[in-house]
């Protein structure tokens, strides 16, 4: 087991801001849906696992494509339910105490042609009695993609606005950040954002600063999902400090998608030297076959970071939640007093 100083590092209060529900569904939940699934039924296990799980082929394209066969799991309802009770399971038995959770209703809904507002709804209130029976705190933000239709992002924002009292805190863009992001997308996001949602942008993921640019500037991002790429540029991070925005950083999957050559080459302790505010998540760990104990490991054993630097991410992410103020500033004394026992009762060293 990983340690940060004696402190086994599973102990350690999460907070994590960068996980998506269709990359989190265990490889023995998706065997067991896929066995029933029409358009995967005669796949072998070993086939199921290399097609959604890293297989050791680096590629920011080979990884977006493990979600077209993860999307063709959800023929029934009790899987959909099922993928979000587990997936609450999985970050609670990881003592992670606050979880923002992105996820598109149309991965769930489209292909068996589903009532995407049922879906969503499913979703939101199997998410939320599950941690409510285990003491975690679950958001959600709901994601499009730059390919999305307007039609296709105008009814997942419509949703999101929709069912907030059920636990939706922010909107996401994600997708080929390479891709043109259109005038109906930048409209979307701005009404995301005058209605009281937090926005978060993939952006920085695949080898250029320029669309985090494009991300603070013209897409009303509060938050940059990964964001590595604004090593390259210092400007870029000074920006980043003075509009306080934070890099949702996800260390393996970036590794994965080929966003970092190799894990001594992360660049996450080069952020948080530069002052970047950064939160440590796991993008997809079932992908990936992490938990966020593997990432803050990663951040102390590789990239570097000692305990009162990976201490600072997790209040950063507290303070970078799209909670209500009162719930947020709630959430960052609890964690500020859990931390400091950790480091007054002498548990870690520097």
């Amino acid at each position: 087991m990983a340690h940060v100083g004696v402190l086994p590092v599973s102990l350690i209060p999460k907070v994590e801001l960068h996980r998506h529900l269709e990359g989190s569904v265990r490889f023995e939940t998706a065997w067991e849906w896929a066995q029933r699934s029409p358009t995967l039924g005669g796949i072998s296990r070993n086939e199921l696992r290399a097609q959604i799980q890293f297989d050791g082929v680096v590629g920011y394209d080979r990884f977006l494509k493990k979600f077209e066969t993860l999307r063709q799991l959800y023929y029934d309802p009790a899987a959909i339910a099922q993928v979000m009770r587990e997936a609450v399971e999985d970050a609670a038995r990881d003592n992670v105490y606050y979880l923002e959770l992105r996820l598109s209703p149309d991965h769930f809904a489209k292909q068996a042609g589903f009532d995407f507002h049922e879906t969503a709804e499913l979703l939101f209130r199997t998410g939320q009695t599950t941690a409510q029976g285990l003491g975690i705190q679950v958001r959600y933000l709901c994601t499009i993609t730059r390919n999305y239709t307007p039609e296709t992002c105008e009814r997942i924002l419509d949703i999101a606005l929709r069912y907030r009292d059920l636990g939706v805190v922010g909107f996401d863009l994600a997708g080929n950040e390479f891709l043109d992001t259109g005038d109906h997308v930048r409209a979307l996001l701005k009404r995301a954002s005058v209605e009281g949602l937090g926005v978060s942008v993939h952006a920085g993921e695949a080898g250029s600063p320029e669309p985090v640019w494009t991300a603070i500037d013209t897409l009303y991002a509060n938050r940059i999902a990964h964001g590595v790429a604004s090593v390259q540029d210092p400007a870029l991070m000074s920006a980043l400090q003075e509009r306080n925005i934070l890099l949702e950083v996800c260390p393996t999957s970036n590794l994965h998608t080929g966003a970092a050559d190799h894990a001594a080459a992360h660049p996450l302790r080069e952020l948080v030297q530069a002052g970047v505010r950064v939160s440590v998540g796991t993008d997809d760990p079932s992908i990936s076959r992490i938990t966020l104990s593997d990432e803050y490991a990663f951040a102390v054993e590789v990239a570097g970071l000692n305990h009162a630097q990976l201490y600072d991410s997790i209040l950063d992410g507290a303070r970078a939640t799209f909670l209500p103020d009162a719930e947020k500033a709630s959430l960052v004394a609890q964690l500020t007093e859990e931390l400091s026992q950790l480091t007054m009762n002498d548990n870690l060293t520097p």
